[in-house]
């Protein structure tokens, strides 16, 4: 056996070729994974390989090595065997929809096609799902001729009991102990049962009174049959006795590209016993498919006659056609031609004396035009185009397409739609016609005059009739309502409605909205020319709570696009808090009194300061403006804001240490207050006015100054009264080397800061008290000048000094 063979595991088709003691381990076990992923037992197994000509010996050998592998000695191989045949079973369901067969290796293959067409029937071969396998469990024909190899059961029961299994010798006899040898091969499967019976009866007297006996076919023998001519794979296969004609052709693969499908012959002995027709058998079903016998001889001939068939029909494909077959035979086989397909003249092209020629068939006349070889035809397809239809568009109770009969009027077709809306435009309607050469014309009609039996229009075939509804025609109405009202927004306008109607859609009042007066702005009449200067027409009136309205006004109806405002309460204020925190007697958040509520009116009803206070480092905490236009509203965009904090964050990195990473816009933002003038002069300019969300910090007594920037040691150091400002510089380690100390500054307690400032070379440093930091900003780094700057830099120089010489020199 081949290398190639023992790469594959037992297979339905090379069964009977299989050494046993050649295949591996994981061969068998691919045949077990196989099998038993399929749901066949081990004794169909090996009954369907004795029916492919598989020797008793090489069964019993595959049996043992069956029975081996799943023994407990080879437990260890159990996970492979399962890994494999779910391995199988997996393949199996995606290559054969869900069904796998254990001995199949004739995998699908596309069929063999001609300009792109398949031809018909090929598939029938090539596809595994087909396999026309006989069944093994079906009952013994009566005409079925006993071979060497049977194996017949007989059984004797009654009186007599008795059974006998016994196999067909090569000589054609059976024997049964103190009968002698029965010759029962060619004999009839009626026939045989017939002599055993009457032989056996010369042992067992009581047959036929007292006992019965019967006569079974058991084990069934294999035969070898040749498969030659046009086939894919010509050969002598073993099939099992009941095998057909189809099934060595399936074993074959099928007739090839050149073989024909209509003539299939069967020869026995030499002789020809039957000439099969395939389309007869797959399309039909009346086809006759033979048992084989031992040694009967398969030809395939070449094909006679093929036309290509495509276009609108079910099967598109070349068929094989027989003499006399006539164009309606080809239209059967082809399953006949789809809903689309052009019913009329069918175009054929076809061969005439090495030129090609054009010939028209009618559908109609089908089966009196005989089919020739190499017979093109191509079933058309039928165009888009309407006829006696009639479509109605718009305010009709039933739009749509309608069928158009003779002398069918435009009035007649609106009956049919149930007739037109009440919103239907009575003035116009239009008729869009295709004309002959396929452009459009228009044609208006009156509705209102066609209803009334003023007009008449006759329609024709493809018309379009187009009515319009009145509200398709002009914009649409809506009112606005805007304030403080519960849903302001876009309403659609009704005809008689009335402000408090539109309030009422709205929700209703808001708590904040002022009732004193509505708005009305009204657009101007575009046709109006008394005032080119007015832009709206505005109404006001006053209404209740419960939406009354003045008898005077209540007569008031809206129009469209009126816009409704509600305006807000200038008493409606909601109730605004600020926090007072530190060394007062009662911290904690206040609500303001007043619009104009100060910093000292707050302090007094906070109970004052303690006696720990530091009132010198209280601090007034605010909202950033720029964080409490964005909370408010995450999408506001203010241009000032936005190049304010640009400003600012260029003059940190200038000024401070800090990187661009480091500069932080906080949402609070410090204002220095001095609390004791507020303190001492309440009403003053140094008591501020309040807002909501403020915080008054007053802290501790404060003991310790920072320093930090550009020194070599930053630290805070213990505030002590009369040293100043180069004294804690010093304490801190002196100014570094890159320190800007023109531009050094102090930030106090409560949030205000002062500048060094400088006359005739002589610093002013700021003022320390507790609390305060101080700040030393670092220069800016320089980049040094390179050569070919200091080239240029000359170059520029002389330049400039050649020009005043000569200007010199001109103006002597």
């Amino acid at each position: 056996m081949s290398n190639e063979t023992l790469a594959q595991s037992p297979s339905l088709q090379n069964i009977s070729s299989v050494n046993v003691d050649d295949l591996s381990d994981e061969q068998i076990k691919q045949f077990i994974g196989k099998a038993e992923s399929s749901g066949y037992s081990e004794d169909q197994l090996m009954m369907m390989a004795k029916t492919r000509g598989m020797s008793e010996l090489q069964i019993q050998k595959l049996r043992k090595r069956v029975s081996d592998l799943k023994s407990g000695s080879n437990n260890s191989q159990t996970a492979n065997i399962d890994r494999l045949r779910d391995t199988n079973q997996s393949q199996g369901s995606q290559e054969n929809g869900g069904a796998f067969d254990p001995f199949d290796v004739v995998k699908y293959q596309k069929p063999d096609s001609i300009d792109g067409l398949t031809i018909f029937g090929q598939s029938f071969f090539e596809n595994s799902s087909l396999s026309f396998e006989t069944g093994l469990n079906m009952p013994t024909p009566a005409n079925y001729v006993i071979g060497p190899g049977d194996e017949v059961i007989i059984d004797i029961w009654g009186a007599s009991e008795k059974t006998y299994q016994v196999v067909v010798s090569p000589e054609g006899a059976i024997r049964i102990p103190n009968l002698g040898p029965i010759y029962i091969t060619g004999l009839t499967m009626d026939k045989a049962k017939v002599k055993i019976i009457s032989r056996l009866k010369r042992i067992y007297s009581t047959i036929g009174r007292s006992s019965n006996a019967d006569v079974t076919l058991g084990q069934i023998r294999s035969i070898n049959v040749h498969v030659i001519g046009q086939v894919k794979k010509p050969g002598t296969f073993t099939l099992s006795s009941f095998g057909t004609a189809f099934n060595a052709l399936y074993s074959a693969g099928g007739p090839s590209k050149d073989g024909s499908l209509r003539q299939i012959e069967v020869y026995r002995a030499k002789e020809l016993i039957s000439t099969l027709d395939a389309y007869e058998f797959m399309i039909r079903g009346t086809g006759e498919n033979i048992t084989l016998q031992d040694q009967d001889v398969i030809i395939v001939r070449p094909y006679i006659s093929r036309v290509k068939f495509t276009g609108e029909v079910k099967n598109p494909a070349v068929y094989e056609l027989t003499k006399g077959e006539t164009f309606e035979d080809l239209l059967f086989y082809s399953g006949g031609l789809t809903n689309m397909a052009y019913q009329g003249v069918v175009s054929l092209r076809r061969i005439d004396k090495n030129f090609k020629t054009v010939r028209s068939l009618e559908i109609d006349k089908a089966g009196e035009f005989e089919l020739y070889n190499g017979d093109e035809i191509e079933v058309g397809k039928i165009t888009n185009e309407f006829i006696n239809r009639v479509t109605i568009e718009g305010p009709v109770m039933n739009p749509g397409e309608y069928q158009l009969e003779e002398g069918m009027t435009l009035l007649t077709l609106i009956e049919l739609a149930d007739g037109v809306r009440g919103d239907t435009f009575m003035e116009r309607g239009v008729i869009i016609r295709q004309n002959e050469d396929f452009s459009l014309a228009n044609i208006s009609f009156n509705p209102r005059k066609l209803l009334n039996g003023e007009e008449s229009v006759v329609l024709q075939s493809n018309d379009v009739i187009k009515l319009q509804s009145i509200y398709d025609l002009r914009e649409r109405y809506n009112l606005m309502i805007e304030g403080e009202v519960q849903k302001p927004g876009e309403f659609v306008y009704v005809d008689g409605m009335k402000v408090k109607d539109l309030i009422f859609l709205a929700g209703g009042f808001k708590e904040s909205a002022a009732k004193s007066f509505v708005e009305v702005a009204r657009r101007i009449d575009p046709d109006s020319t008394t005032d080119k200067n007015s832009s709206a027409e505005i109404f006001n009136f006053p209404i209740s709570e419960k939406l009354d309205i003045s008898e005077k006004d209540s007569k008031f109806e809206l129009e469209p696009f009126d816009l409704v405002v509600i305006r807000k309460s200038p008493f409606y204020i909601k109730q605004e808090t600020v926090e007072i925190e530190g060394e007062v007697e009662f911290p904690g958040k206040y609500v303001i009194e007043r619009k104009d509520e100060r910093i000292s009116s707050i302090l007094k009803r906070a109970g004052g300061v303690s006696d720990y206070s530091y009132v010198e480092g209280a601090t007034l905490i605010r909202k950033s403006e720029y964080y409490k236009k964005n909370v408010s509203d995450p999408g506001y965009a203010n241009d000032a804001i936005r190049v304010r904090k640009q400003d600012l964050t260029e003059i940190f990195k200038r000024d401070t240490l800090f990187t661009n990473e480091a500069v932080v816009f906080k949402q609070e933002e410090a204002i220095g207050i001095q609390l004791d003038k507020i303190m001492a002069d309440p009403g003053s300019k140094y008591d501020l006015i309040l807002k909501k969300g403020d915080i008054i910090s007053i802290p501790r007594q404060l003991q310790t100054v920072r320093v930090r920037g550009s020194v070599l040691y930053p630290s805070n150091i213990r505030f002590n009264k009369g040293s100043g400002f180069k004294k804690y510089v010093g304490l801190a380690g002196g100014f570094d080397q890159r320190a800007k100390k023109s531009k050094s500054y102090v930030i106090y307690a409560n949030g205000s800061a002062a500048q060094t400032s400088s006359f005739l070379w002589i610093k002013n440093y700021p003022k320390i008290e507790p609390g305060a930091e101080i700040v030393i900003p670092q220069k800016p780094n320089k980049t040094p000048m390179s050569a070919q700057g200091w080239i240029a830099l000359s170059s520029g120089v002389a330049t400039l000094a050649l020009v005043i010489t000569q200007i010199i020199n001109n103006a002597k």
